[in-house]
């Protein structure tokens, strides 16, 4: 059973919403390979990662009404 898993840097690997992150790249590395063949709390206990947390959603609506538009006034100085 293979994991899909997003490497965001050397030492974050991203799996669905959330994110581990590593004190080393060869921990990340391990962790990373380790989801090849494991489940994610296998891999958890076997290559711990230093802190999770949640991943942001770049999906996410801005605030705001639907449908606003902030701009610039079309004047000129007062």
């Amino acid at each position: 059973m293979t994991i899909a898993a997003d490497r965001l840097s050397d030492t974050e690997v991203k799996i669905e919403n959330t994110i581990y992150t590593f004190d080393s790249k060869e921990r990340a590395d391990a962790f990373q390979q380790c989801l090849g063949g494991d489940s994610v709390e296998t891999c958890k206990t076997d290559h711990a990662p230093v802190s999770t947390r949640a991943a942001t959603s770049d999906s996410a609506p801005l605030g705001g009404e639907p449908g606003s538009i902030i701009s610039p006034s079309m004047g000129g100085m007062p």
